[in-house]
């Protein structure tokens, strides 16, 4: 879920995931970030054994976990976000997700470099032991697609295809 007029980088990162994994469904990505219905849909008329990954920049970001909830009945094997936005939604993640990842900018500083658009940092449900989530912090300009995280996304996004059943 990303926004095309503000964040063009997903269409290259889109690109990039279907061209290294194409075994990962990403639905009709990319997708604006209002279509979180659309997103859920997707993910539940997937084909049974299907990948499903949810992938959001700054709003999208916020919207992943929502997504994620909409399509409740199926597990998310992998969840990543750029900066979700602190103006957005910040819904916790259920056990549905099977991994999740994020990169954001927390604190005082990160307020500065994102102009807040980049410091909420997902959280899990309560009594969720299921999902493995990992937070990693980094400073950087928003929307934070930056080389190092679209790195660690993209390999984790093939070790997930490897082993689809494997959460951690």
């Amino acid at each position: 879920m990303f926004g095309p007029l503000t964040d063009p980088g997903s269409y290259s990162f889109v690109e990039e995931i279907r061209n290294a994994v194409p075994r990962a469904d990403l639905g009709q990505s990319p997708y604006r970030d209002f279509q979180v219905q659309d997103v859920a849909n997707d993910l539940i008329r997937a084909p049974k054994d299907a990948i499903r990954f949810v992938i959001g920049t700054s709003l999208g970001a916020c919207n992943c976990p929502v997504a994620a909830t909409y399509a409740r009945e199926v597990n998310i094997h992998g969840m990543f976000g750029f900066q979700a936005s602190a103006n957005g939604a910040d819904w916790p993640i259920l056990p549905n997700v099977l991994f999740a990842h994020e990169f954001y900018a927390p604190g005082w500083f990160g307020t500065i470099i994102t102009a807040g658009l980049g410091t909420l940092a997902w959280h899990k449900a309560a009594g969720n032991t299921r999902t493995n989530l990992v937070l990693s912090t980094q400073w950087t300009p928003h929307p934070g697609e930056t080389v190092k995280a679209r790195t660690a996304f993209l390999n984790e996004i093939k070790r997930i295809v490897a082993k689809p059943g494997d959460d951690g």
